[in-house]
């Protein structure tokens, strides 16, 4: 509505209405606000990076332990499937030691347990051709000291008379009386198992069994 005042020669004029009250706008977000919104959701995103890192720490000590593991395992491994001494022959279960020496039968054991071992036993036709030429004549284990014709091997076990060793030509004889200690032959004209004189130095094979 308009009001008009009339006073000497101006008019003057007020202009009275009616406003209408508009509503402020709320600011979108205050700074604070802002911070007080993204608190939480740094928190929960440091919490989510921390397990993270915590989760690949974890995974990183378990593929070492796991290779670790495996190291250690395929070190007993190696030591359960140890190879030979050195200068020792290997077939199977078995080290063979020839010795380069001459002796007697019972210095020659004695020398084989020396050696953590004991002289040759011959179990079987395959181990016997592994032996066989090794050396022209080497002493093994076997004797009939106990009682003539019964040969034993040096762990009391019979010696086999099956057939399955090979004995030399008319062997055993007891030739002069006194053969009571067995050797091995590998010659053109005379190879196999043999009696001999115990005293005969002859050289000698070692046998020990991998542990």
């Amino acid at each position: 509505m308009a009001v008009f005042l009339h006073s000497g020669k101006l008019d003057n004029i007020a202009e009275v209405g009616e406003y209408q009250q508009f509503p402020r706008s709320e600011p979108v977000a205050t700074a604070a606000a802002t911070r007080r919104t993204l608190k939480p959701n740094l928190r929960h995103l440091s919490v989510v990076l921390l397990s993270f890192g915590i989760l690949c720490v974890l995974q990183a000590v378990l593929n070492i332990s796991l290779r670790v593991g495996l190291s250690e395992s395929t070190e007993k491994g190696m030591t359960k499937e140890e190879t030979c001494p050195q200068g020792w022959l290997l077939l199977g279960s078995s080290c063979y030691y020839v010795s380069l020496q001459r002796r007697s039968w019972d210095l020659s054991r004695q020398d084989c347990l020396l050696r953590d071992a004991d002289l040759v036993i011959i179990n079987s036709r395959q181990e016997q051709d592994f032996l066989t030429g090794l050396a022209t004549t080497v002493w093994v284990g076997m004797t009939d000291r106990q009682e003539e014709g019964s040969w034993i091997w040096v762990d009391g076990t019979p010696v086999n008379k099956d057939g399955s060793l090979l004995w030399a030509l008319g062997q055993p004889d007891n030739a002069f009386g006194g053969e009571d200690c067995g050797d091995l032959w590998a010659t053109e004209t005379f190879k196999g198992l043999n009696d001999f004189n115990c005293s005969a130095r002859a050289q000698w094979i070692c046998e020990k069994t991998i542990r």
